[in-house]
C-alpha cells in the first residue's frame, strides 16, 4: 500500500549505492589518504568545544564563506556553503527544475545528476561522451538548442573517467544556454583550471566545489557553490537553514586556515603519474588518461579483476556492469605503498 502512494517519478526509483567492503586498501570513493593537517589535530578539542554544540549552527556559515571566497578570490555574497556538493545539486534542483523540464549531463558521470533529476520530475536528456570518454560540445550545443533545457551540468575533471572539457568549450555552453549551467569543479585542486572567474559575465553559470577531496573532509560533508549574488540569493530560498553542522563549519574552518592543501595535491599528483606509468607497462589493461585523484581502467573481463583484487584486499569502484562504462574499473590514488601493492596485485591478475 504504501509504496502505491509514492510519487510516480519515484516508483522503479534506482538511488546511489554505496559499498561498505572491509578492506585492506580502500580505493574505490576518491578520497585522499591524509589524516587532518597537525595544527588541527593539535587544537582538535579546542575546535570542537568552541563550536558550541547546545546551539544551532551558524545557517549561512559566514566564517566559513569568507574564508572560502579569499581562497576564490571572490566574495562571501559568492558562496553558498552545503552539506557537501551533493546537497547544492538539490537546492539547485529544487530552485529552479519544474516537472517536466529538461536536464542536460553528461553520460557516464556522477549519478546523482540523474538521481536528482528523476527526483524532481525532469526529463533527462544524457549526452555521451566521445571517443575515450572526452566531451563533444557539439553535442551539447546540439541537445540544448534541441531541448532548450532549464539545466546543464558539465563535470570537470568528469567524474568516474577523470577526462575534461575546454574553458574555450564551456564558454561556448555558456553563449548558448538560456537555462543555468553548473560547471562542477569537485577535482579542480587536482586540474589547476577553472571558471570561476566568470561567475558575474554569465549570470546564469553556478561552479560546484567540495572539500571532499582534495581537502580530506569526506566525512565532514561540506561542499560550495560560487555564482552572482543574485543567483545565490535564489539558492537560499530553498536552503534549509541549519544545513551545514557547527562541528563541520568549525574543523573545515582549520582546515582552510592550515593550508596544506597544495602539498598533498602534489603529492597525489605524483602517486598519479608513477601509477599511470606502471599500470601502463602491463598488458591485458587500458588506463585513461586523468585529470583527477583517480584512474579508470578497462579489462577484458573487469568483473573478474575486481573479485581477484577484492581476494588481495584492494577495495575499487567497479563499473562494468554499466552500459557507458562496460569493462572498467576506477581506482583512487592512493598512498605509495596502496599504489605499488595495487600494480603488483594486477600484474599478477592478469599474468
Amino acid at each position: 500500500m504504501i509504496y502505491d502512494l509514492l510519487r510516480d517519478e519515484i516508483k522503479g526509483f534506482k538511488n546511489y549505492e554505496v559499498s561498505n567492503i572491509e578492506c585492506k586498501y580502500k580505493m574505490d570513493a576518491n578520497e585522499v589518504p591524509f589524516s587532518l593537517p597537525e595544527s588541527t589535530l593539535e587544537n582538535l578539542q579546542e575546535i570542537v568545544k568552541s563550536a558550541n554544540v547546545n546551539r544551532y549552527p551558524d545557517p549561512v556559515s559566514i566564517k566559513l564563506r569568507d574564508k572560502l571566497a579569499e581562497k576564490c578570490s571572490a566574495s562571501k555574497d559568492n558562496i553558498l556553503v552545503g552539506n557537501g556538493s551533493d546537497e547544492i545539486i538539490h537546492i539547485i534542483m529544487n530552485a529552479f527544475v519544474s516537472p517536466d523540464d529538461f536536464v542536460v549531463y553528461p553520460v557516464p558521470s556522477f549519478s546523482m545528476y540523474r538521481v536528482y533529476s528523476e527526483i524532481a520530475g525532469a526529463n533527462k536528456v544524457e549526452v555521451s561522451l566521445g571517443e575515450d570518454y572526452h566531451y563533444d560540445v557539439g553535442e551539447f550545443i546540439k541537445s540544448i538548442k534541441e531541448y532548450d533545457p532549464k539545466l546543464v551540468i558539465l563535470c570537470n575533471p568528469n567524474n568516474p573517467t577523470g577526462t575534461t572539457i575546454s574553458r574555450d568549450d564551456i564558454i561556448k555552453i555558456l553563449e548558448v544556454n538560456r537555462g543555468i549551467t553548473v560547471v562542477d569543479e569537485a577535482y579542480y585542486e587536482f586540474f589547476g583550471e577553472t571558471v570561476i572567474d566568470l561567475i558575474n559575465k554569465y549570470k546564469n553559470m553556478i561552479v560546484l566545489r567540495t572539500l571532499s577531496k582534495a581537502y580530506g573532509l569526506a566525512g565532514l560533508r561540506v561542499g560550495y557553490a560560487v555564482s552572482n549574488p543574485e543567483m545565490i540569493g535564489c539558492l537560499n530560498l530553498v536552503k534549509s537553514p541549519y544545513n551545514v553542522n557547527s562541528i563541520s563549519q568549525a574543523i573545515a574552518l582549520s582546515v582552510l586556515e592550515a593550508d596544506t592543501v597544495k602539498d598533498r595535491v602534489e603529492y597525489i599528483k605524483n602517486e598519479r603519474k608513477f601509477l599511470m606509468d606502471g599500470l601502463s607497462k602491463i598488458d591485458g589493461l587500458k588506463v585513461y588518461n586523468s585529470q583527477a585523484n583517480f584512474l579508470l581502467l578497462k579489462f577484458d573481463d573487469a568483473d573478474y579483476v575486481y573479485n581477484k583484487l577484492l581476494e588481495k584486499g584492494i577495495l575499487v569502484r567497479d563499473f562494468s556492469g554499466d552500459n557507458e562504462l562496460s569493462g572498467t574499473l576506477r581506482v583512487t590514488i592512493g598512498t605509495r605503498e596502496a599504489n605499488s601493492y595495487f600494480i603488483k596485485c594486477i600484474k599478477e591478475i592478469l599474468s
